[in-house]
This record gives structure tokens, sequence and C-alpha cells, in this order.
């Protein structure tokens, strides 16, 4: 990866989610965001790889990353639920337009024109919700081994990238470290 990773804090997230009504869109970018998903790894989704019953959600990962079976969160499985009420039967990916099933440019072009009204600047692309979870979850105080998961990464250091942007976890360390009495005073 090139340069430091380009992440939304919680506000941004939050103004990007406030600009989009459609039903489709909404449980788009919310799998994206939520799963960690590529703009890429959202166009493999398809309908059956959602079980709402069971509450359970398969997530194909690509670059070498490691698929599986998911939870389903409670909000996406209501924006999937709202959304597979009014999919349009044009193709056989789980999210479709008119003329079939979205691609990685449609994507990438919605997402541009909600972050636009969002006052988002243009450097940010679809990506960017994949490292605002991550950054998101280890400010959270999730470890680094869940993120890993939940991004589907082989290769932990892959996922540390993102444990240096937050610095959460390396104050909580350093506080920890100060009332520990097995670290001699001096």
């Amino acid at each position: 990866m090139n340069g430091p990773i380009k992440y939304l804090n919680q506000e941004e997230v939050k103004a990007f989610f406030s600009k989009i009504t459609d039903k489709r869109d909404r449980a788009l970018f919310n799998a994206i965001y939520k799963y960690g998903l590529r703009a890429s790894e959202a166009t493999l989704l398809e309908p059956f790889h959602v079980d709402l019953r069971r509450g359970r959600i398969y997530i194909p990962r690509l670059k070498n990353g490691i698929s599986g079976e998911k939870p389903l969160l409670r909000d996406v499985k209501r924006t999937l639920k709202a959304y597979l009420e009014v999919r349009l039967p044009t193709g056989e990916g789980l999210f479709v337009g008119r003329e079939g099933s979205l691609g990685y440019k449609r994507i990438s072009q919605l997402f541009k024109g909600y972050a636009k009204k969002a006052k988002i600047p243009p450097v940010y692309s679809v990506h960017c919700l994949r490292h605002s979870i991550a950054v998101h979850l280890l400010e959270a105080g999730h470890g680094v081994e869940f993120v890993q998961d939940h991004l589907g990464h082989v290769n932990i250091q892959n996922t540390m990238i993102y444990a240096r942007v937050t610095d959460r976890q390396r104050k909580e360390g350093f506080r920890k470290m100060e009332l520990a009495g097995e670290v001699v005073k001096v």
C-alpha cells in the first residue's frame, strides 16, 4: 500500500449515509462498510449468500483473502431485507440495477456521488469504507486479530497498517504500564 491509508472518521461516515435514501444503495454501502468489503467483493455477492432466517451472510474475498460465513449484523439485515423486497430480477448479483448486476465502476460512481453530497473530499474512493471499518473497530477496542479475521486477511501484517493509524491501543497500553505494579517506578 502506498502512502498513508485514507479512511473516514465516524462523523464523515454518518454524513455519507445521511445522503443515501435509496434502499439498494443503503444496503450496498452498509454491507461494504460493516464487512470491510472491497467494491469488487460486493459485486460477487449473490442473493443466496444472504440467509435472513439464520442471520448469516457469506462473504466472498478476493486477493487471496479468507472467504466465509459471518453473522448478519442487525442493521445490515434490516437494510438488506428492505432492499430485497424491492430488488429487480435483472441480474444474478445481489445488487442490481435496471440493466443487471452492479459492477465495480457503477459502485464507484455511486460512492463518489454520495460522498460529494456529504462534502467528503474527492480524494476518497469507495475503498476508504474498508479502511474506515478497520480503524473504527480498533478504536472501539477490538483486537488486531479480530480485525484481521473481519477483513479476511491471511497475513496479520496486512492488518497492522491499521493499528499504526489509531493510537487508542497505544494510549491504553501506556496507561496500563503506568498503573502496573510490575513496572519499576524510578
